[in-house]
């Protein structure tokens, strides 16, 4: 068989099949299951449903209600349509909203129709609406935000009853200014990877000034790596204002360090700002200063921010930082 062919059994076959169960799960409401009287049938219509190997078109009758019951608020109703209240597949959501985030709208409408029975009718426009369906439905399932999810052990257990340290969590986040296409004004996007202990990834992102619940967010995504409550974190990022509130609301008692990523940046903009020196200062003043940038870029990889401190004393400090260079560069 081509594709052409194997795509057309497939849709014979499912729609065979689901009218098959269709008339089956029918043929069971067709008795009130109080009294077992037999329902009148008022009207038949069809009802489409779209899953993963094409429309189904299905007939779906309305019946009486039984007099034995309180009277509703409709005199009729259709089983089918309330089996099926929803008119897409879960399984054809998945497979477009996935594809959809990963690739462009034309382009997955492309993908779909090469690889499932899908027909004509799909266009860009639904897979959009889908997505955004899928997108509500996800923001809807997260919980409330809190200023601390994580809950500490209190001092008073015994020592026998204090559960053992597990392996950190590992967690870069870094964030960035994105220009708004067709608009005025910027957007501030974080992005970020967490590591579990198993060496297990898993990448996030989202827009901290649009997205309403970003600290609950990350914390359902580090739960659904199987953290625990008493399990530590390790922060690593670029010390900025936002993500460390970000990391003060899920772990306050995690560790945050300053990853070499950005160390390095700071102290190549320092060192450009050196080469700008030459022909204003003494010599013997650039020299100095460039002792100072190779001491301290010394002194923060081996993790010796004392001695930091004590060689910029006659540079312009910002207030103190409790963060600690790691001793290995990590990229995010």
């Amino acid at each position: 068989m081509n594709l052409a062919e194997a795509k057309e059994i497939l849709q014979r076959v499912q729609q065979s099949m689901v009218a098959s169960q269709a008339a089956d799960y029918l043929n069971g409401q067709k008795q009130c299951p109080h009294c077992s009287a037999h329902r009148n049938v008022k009207g038949r219509h069809d009802i489409v449903y779209r899953t993963l190997f094409g429309k189904l078109k299905l007939s779906s009758p309305r019946l009486h209600h039984c007099p034995c019951q309180s009277i509703p608020s409709t005199q009729t109703f259709s089983p089918l349509a309330e089996l099926l209240p929803e008119r897409t597949a879960p399984e054809l959501l998945y497979l477009e909203a996935k594809w959809c985030s990963l690739l462009s709208f034309g382009v997955s409408v492309d993908l779909l129709r090469e690889v499932l029975p899908l027909g004509d009718e799909l266009n860009a426009v639904t897979l959009r609406s889908n997505l955004h369906r899928v997108a509500e439905r996800i923001e809807q399932a997260l919980g409330e935000e809190r200023q601390n999810f994580l809950e500490e052990v209190p001092a008073t257990l015994p020592e026998q009853l204090v559960p053992p340290c597990k392996p950190p969590f590992t967690v870069g986040l870094d964030g960035a200014y994105v220009h708004a296409g067709g608009k005025a004004g910027w957007f501030e996007v974080i992005v970020g990877k967490c590591v579990s202990a198993a060496g297990d990834g898993k990448y996030f992102g989202f827009v901290h000034n649009i997205n309403k619940k970003p600290k609950r967010r990350v914390f359902e995504m580090l739960r659904s790596q199987g953290m625990d409550a008493d399990q530590p974190v390790l922060f690593l990022s670029d010390g900025g204002d936002t993500v460390r509130k970000l990391q003060l609301y899920i772990s306050p008692q995690s560790e945050h360090l300053l990853d070499w990523f950005h160390v390095t940046m700071r102290l190549t903009v320092m060192g450009q700002m050196r080469k700008g020196l030459s022909g204003v200062e003494p010599v013997a003043m650039i020299e100095q200063v460039e002792q100072d940038l190779e001491s301290l870029k010394w002194h923060l990889w081996n993790g010796n921010i004392d001695s930091v401190s004590m060689n910029l004393t006659n540079w312009p400090q910002r207030p103190p930082n409790k963060f600690v260079a790691p001793r290995k560069e990590i990229r995010i």
